[in-house]
């Protein structure tokens, strides 16, 4: 179904919010309609509409009004429909056409009876179905009114709450970098898109796997060839691990050709093309917010933290006595270990776009091999030792950890995109292979939950000790990089000074976005003059400040304010001054324009004069939110500083330098 309009429709109620409340009604009524809300992306657009509540363009109590009383409407009007038509309705168009489906409401009704009312508003295949199998099982019409009225009021803000939160936390990263709410919404598709594959695909494949996996190995089995080599893998009764293992290893070499041959090909440009595209954009998207958690996500990617995990695990199945389970774990661990190095010899290099000094950082597809074998193999054990509607979990676990360090790694310059995908699609290849064979000879259950809690929890504490141990280091030599120009001192300041950025973002939410200072002098020279006039450095914050900007009452001491960031860069400088209102602060902020000023190479930056107002956004968070200031406002930053040459050019730009010798 294609639901691009769904986007044409939020951005015009981003442009009219006055008919917030009119399409919120009737897209919840209409979402709320027996059989026509399968049609309509109607949770889609609720989040975006949260999404809007959330930055501030539209009020949350007139939506929820709007959003309760559309989805009463829809209900009621179902449920009509069903009491008047009774069993008759299944006989009717369009309903005729979703036999299966009317059956599940139905049994669903039969099995909770009033309380289906209540859930089935909050689960999305039933919600346009309950209340129109309510009426035609008879509910009395009172009845339904009073469990559906509570039901629709609860459910308004649930489904606006996500989207709610998303803006707001948009608005916040737009506020201090740009980049970063790019990211977080391309992060936010690529793991919704993950799950929503992964649960697409694996009921098919779950229910009719079995029969390809019957009618495959009865194939095999009768090849001339395969079957001699194959048959030791498929056959349960014949446990030969020597078999097992020759051939995984034969089908990753022959696998590993394939892949050099079509992404390594010099007879063709395009997976080059494809990566540079997107190392740029991976380069665009640089941030210093983003940079220490993607750093910290990487270090997933670091052999111990896999090993000593496949160790722990290991030791526990033979400790209790699972020792085919074991073998298997063994040959695909072993098996992983053998591809990792394969990889690493074999591949292109780390894109020559970073500075990378430190020989653990390199091979990047190899270290994307050996974790997508571990998890994927645990997740196969795990799996089965689940219920079945329960199995997809295990994978989608492993799949989200994969794609968010496939995604790190690609946002840290460390990773070809053909090489990370080269690294997952073969990880994945030798897991499935050892898989199958595991799956066909596993003959004794064991504890899932266990086995979780001891894989994952070492998982996680080799995990967290890689972060605490190479985090500072790995930043260092992950830093995104500068592009250095060259310009004449005394060109800038009569008029190159025209060349640099005026804009800190381009971002229309942000009301600070020009920068109305250039200064050439060295920032700890800059601090010690203003500070002497009562402007205080900013202190540093960590994630303690999500914790602090939750205070009900917040003030100046409180919370701190945030770095922002220019092209993926924090400041250099970072001061602020109390001003006589409450909730109100003066700051000066300095980014290295990457421009050096001859002779004598002069760091020259773009300076950023503003007036920080405390906003608490729901009564749930606040921040700090930057607003421009007027020539009157630049009086206690150029007072303090006469000893330097100042001079105010185009109305709203300020250049500061060091006195000059005659």
């Amino acid at each position: 179904m294609d639901t691009s309009w769904t986007q044409e429709l939020l951005s015009w109620l981003n442009a009219h919010p006055g008919w917030g409340f009119a399409i919120v009604f009737l897209v919840a009524l209409f979402e709320s309609l027996v059989l026509v809300g399968i049609l309509l992306p109607g949770i889609v657009i609720l989040f975006g509409v949260g999404t809007l509540i959330g930055l501030g363009i539209l009020e949350l109590l007139p939506i929820w009004l709007a959003a309760t009383t559309g989805a009463f409407i829809g209900d009621f009007l179902s449920y009509l429909l069903g009491h008047r038509f009774k069993a008759h309705l299944l006989d009717i168009w369009p309903f005729s056409r979703y036999p299966a489906l009317m059956e599940r409401g139905t049994r669903f009704f039969h099995a909770h009876g009033a309380k289906s009312v209540v859930a089935g508003r909050f689960i999305g295949p039933l919600r346009p179905i309950i209340p129109a199998v309510a009426g035609m099982m008879g509910m009395k019409p009172g009845r339904f009114i009073a469990v559906d009225v509570p039901a629709c009021i609860t459910w308004a803000p649930s489904f606006l709450l996500p989207g709610l939160l998303f803006g707001a936390s948009l608005e916040v990263a737009s506020e201090y970098t740009g980049r970063l709410t790019v990211m977080l919404v391309i992060l936010v598709v690529i793991l919704w898109m993950t799950w929503w594959l992964i649960r697409l695909v694996y009921e098919p494949l779950a229910t009719r796997s079995a029969r390809w996996m019957r009618h495959g190995i009865r194939w095999s089995r009768r090849h001339p060839v395969l079957g001699r080599v194959a048959g030791p893998v498929l056959d349960p009764t014949r446990g030969e691990t020597l078999s097992v293992t020759m051939m995984g290893v034969l089908l990753v070499f022959v696998f590993w050709g394939l892949l050099m041959l079509l992404f390594l090909s010099p007879f063709s440009s395009q997976p080059e093309t494809l990566d540079q595209a997107v190392m740029n954009l991976a380069l665009a998207l640089r941030n210093h917010l983003a940079d220490p958690v993607m750093v910290s996500i990487s270090q997933l990617s670091r052999w111990p933290v896999s090993v000593f995990s496949a160790v722990a695990l290991l030791l526990w199945l033979l400790g209790a006595g699972r020792r085919n389970a074991a073998k298997h774990w063994v040959i695909a661990i072993g098996g992983g270990a053998l591809l990792h190095l394969l990889l690493s010899w074999s591949l292109r290099t780390t894109p020559q776009v970073l500075e990378m000094t430190v020989p653990a950082l390199q091979g990047p597809s190899a270290a994307m091999s050996l974790p997508t074998v571990v998890l994927m193999f645990f997740a196969i054990m795990e799996a089965g030792e689940l219920p079945r509607k329960h199995r997809q979990w295990p994978y989608l676990v492993a799949a989200l950890l994969l794609i968010l360090l496939a995604l790190a790694r690609l946002y840290l310059g460390m990773e070809w995109l053909s090489g990370a995908l080269m690294g997952l699609v073969s990880g994945l290849a030798w897991t499935a292979i050892v898989g199958i064979a595991y799956r066909q000879r596993a003959d004794r259950r064991f504890s899932g939950a266990t086995a979780s809690l001891i894989f994952y929890g070492s998982f996680l504490a080799l995990f967290s000790w890689q972060v605490n141990e190479h985090l500072a280091e790995d930043l260092v030599v992950l830093k995104s990089p500068t592009v250095l120009q060259d310009m004449d001192l005394q060109a800038w300041w009569e008029s190159e000074w025209r060349e640099l950025p005026m804009e800190r973002t381009k971002l229309s939410s942000v009301a600070s976005r020009r920068f109305n200072a250039q200064v050439a002098v060295d920032p700890e020279e800059l601090s010690g003059l203003l500070q002497q006039s009562g402007w205080e450095p900013v202190p540093d914050t960590d994630w303690r400040w999500i914790i602090q900007a939750l205070n009900p009452k917040p003030d100046q001491a409180s919370l701190p304010l945030l770095g922002r960031a220019f092209q993926g860069r924090s400041e250099a400088l970072m001061l602020q001054k109390n001003l006589e209102t409450e909730g109100r602060l003066l700051t000066i902020r300095l980014w290295d324009s990457g421009f050096r000023l001859l002779p004598g190479q002069q760091v020259l930056y773009l300076g950023q004069l503003s007036e920080e107002v405390l906003v608490q956004r729901l009564g749930l968070f606040s921040y700090w939110r930057s607003s421009p200031v007027g020539p009157h406002r630049f009086a206690p930053l150029r007072e303090p500083l006469s000893e330097l040459q100042q001079k105010r050019v185009d109305d709203r730009l300020l250049l500061i330098r060091s006195v000059q010798a005659d």
